[in-house]
């Protein structure tokens, strides 16, 4: 998937799918050789309150579960992090590229009644996370969870504010560790040094497809090199040189009358 976004080989119903970028960026990021890579691009993530993701010691490694199918929801990804001391801390993933929430909640029907789509995405995945049923689906011993949080991943340049409060507001989970995190942060990750002459090449690739997609951020103009010049005007010099087109001459001949000058 990533040479055939890389290579423009997508066919443009596909070209802004959600799904597709998921798969092509976090998909490469599944097999980069240390997860401190996907680590970092985590601790971007930032809640209501403005505090950062952070885990209680060093991840030592990651499981990638894409589009696991859970009571209610289907999450993007979710990553199941186990650290140092062995313990596991579960990270669920809503990605949003284009669109905005599936659902949003049906205040007009009463909250035991409502339809999965007439609940908040959010609230749901945070619900479903918390499940005992999905420890079992993901084969995880809850004893050994220590944290669950879910990532909201969009595009958006400022904390999308009234996504994660009604997200927040709606849920029903006993842990409400909900965060938002930008696409762009990925690419910046992308950017780091590598490792590996392997992590090399899956992170070269990595920043053209979020070039590619839009998913970077703006850092200025940076030096602007190779502009060719407008060939009438132009002057290497601190000076304007006039077109050498020879002009052709412009005769006046100004006469008074009652209402001023006029061109005779």
């Amino acid at each position: 998937m990533l040479q055939a976004i890389i290579r423009g080989k997508l066919p443009s119903s596909v070209w802004n799918s959600e799904d597709v970028v998921t798969s092509s960026i976090l998909g490469g990021f599944q097999y980069l050789s240390n997860p401190e890579y996907i680590i970092q691009a985590l601790s971007s993530s930032v809640d209501k309150d403005g505090k950062m993701l952070t885990f209680s010691a060093t991840i030592k490694k990651v499981r990638y579960v894409f589009w696991p199918t859970l009571k209610n929801c289907e999450p993007d990804v979710v990553l199941v992090l186990t650290d140092e001391d062995g313990a596991v801390h579960i990270v669920g993933i809503e990605a949003k590229y284009m669109f905005n929430k599936s659902s949003e909640e049906d205040e007009s029907v009463h909250v035991e009644e409502r339809e999965n789509w007439q609940r908040d995405q959010l609230s749901r995945e945070l619900e479903d996370l918390n499940d005992p049923d999905t420890l079992k689906k993901l084969g995880i011993h809850g004893e050994s969870i220590i944290s669950i949080q879910l990532v909201y991943l969009t595009n958006h340049t400022i904390f999308p504010e009234k996504d994660i409060l009604s997200g927040l507001k709606f849920s029903k989970a006993p842990l409400n560790n909900l965060y938002w995190m930008s696409w762009a942060r990925f690419y910046d990750v992308a950017c780091m040094e590598s490792k590996t002459e392997q992590d090399r090449m899956i992170l070269s690739e990595l920043r053209v497809v979020c070039e590619r997609k839009n998913l970077t951020r703006f850092n200025g103009w940076g030096k602007v090199t190779n502009v060719l010049p407008f060939t009438g005007f132009y002057s290497p010099r601190l000076t304007i040189a006039w077109p050498k087109k020879k002009l052709n001459a412009t005769r006046w001949n100004y006469k008074q009358n009652e209402g001023g000058l006029t061109n005779g």
